[in-house]
């Protein structure tokens, strides 16, 4: 996300912010992916240790795991992993290009948006409940992690169509 001054201030430090997002947003991943590292293998070894695991690890593993790939979703979104066909897509005039860029940005902006508010609302309706086998654990936690990482692609997208013009200026 390497943006020039040519978007303005407003553009550069959205950027900046965009950046601080991604760094708390691998290091959140890289905390998690130890954590179920450790979780599990020690879930493992009390299994064949003690012939007894610990209860309440595949729930945890699960909950980390819906976080895994939502947020990695958002990171990979934001470092451009997501699939494309560039074949198509290279040999297409400029004019084009900006066109389905445009579109594509407005479409994943307004389903992130439908999904950051929906998802809003329905962890705020699911934090009553509790997980069944982790009583103190409200189930809004886990769904907090769709509003999460579809605000982190909303505001990459935003982003990038703020920078839209600018982009292709430097064709």
């Amino acid at each position: 996300m390497e943006y020039e001054k040519k978007d303005g201030l407003i553009g550069v430090k959205f950027a900046l912010i965009l950046e601080k997002i991604k760094t708390i947003s691998n290091a959140f991943m890289t905390i998690l992916l130890i954590g179920l590292t450790l979780l599990l293998g020690a879930s493992i070894a009390m299994r064949f240790i003690l012939g007894q695991p610990i209860s309440w690890s595949n729930a945890i593993a699960r909950y980390v795991y819906i976080y895994i790939v939502l947020i990695g979703s958002a990171i990979s979104y934001m470092l451009d992993g997501h699939a494309t066909i560039e074949s198509f897509y290279n040999i297409m005039p400029r004019r084009l290009k900006i066109a389905f860029d445009l579109a594509h940005y407005l479409i994943v902006m307004g389903v992130s948006a439908i999904l950051v508010v929906k998802g809003a609302k329905y962890t705020i309706s699911m934090w009553g409940v509790h997980s069944p086998v982790l009583t103190f654990f409200p189930m809004g936690v886990v769904y907090l992690a769709v509003p999460i990482s579809f605000m982190i692609i909303l505001l990459y997208l935003l982003r990038k169509t703020i920078g839209l013009p600018s982009e292709y200026r430097r064709e």
